[in-house]
């Protein structure tokens, strides 16, 4: 939002919904991701979110940033407007979301690493890659 402002002077609605969708998905995988920390967070008395609502819960509070991610994705679609490769894009990202909430799971941790750095790195140059197609078309 920030550059936004800086280039154009004025601050729409494009910017605010992608930087809701950013701030929903880097919240949802930073919530996976602290997960692994739970006991040393325990131990030394971190408020995190995992210690402070149990490991299952924290991660039914990714899935619902992940979830909520999508609104502000379509919403940016049709305030900016986008067309119809954008939002396969999106359906895409929302269908990566899901495979990487199936990779981790309370009580197997083990697959973190992918779910976070895999799955988020296609989800990002996707969706650049197809909203930069679209734009093109």
């Amino acid at each position: 939002m920030a550059a936004w402002i800086a280039l154009r002077g004025d601050l729409e609605w494009p910017p605010v919904l992608l930087g809701l969708a950013v701030l929903l998905w880097v919240a949802g995988f930073d919530i996976i991701y602290a997960c692994q920390d739970v006991e040393f967070d325990r131990l030394v008395g971190l408020r995190s979110v995992p210690k402070t609502f149990g490991v299952r819960r924290a991660l039914g509070i990714a899935a619902a940033c992940h979830a909520l991610m999508i609104v502000p994705l379509v919403g940016l679609g049709l305030a900016y407007p986008l067309g119809p490769i954008y939002f396969a894009g999106v359906a895409a990202v929302a269908a990566l979301l899901i495979y990487e909430h199936a990779l981790v799971r309370p009580d197997d941790l083990t697959r973190v690493n992918v779910a976070f750095f895999q799955v988020n790195v296609v989800i990002s140059m996707g969706l650049l890659i197809v909203t930069v197609v679209d734009l093109l078309v």
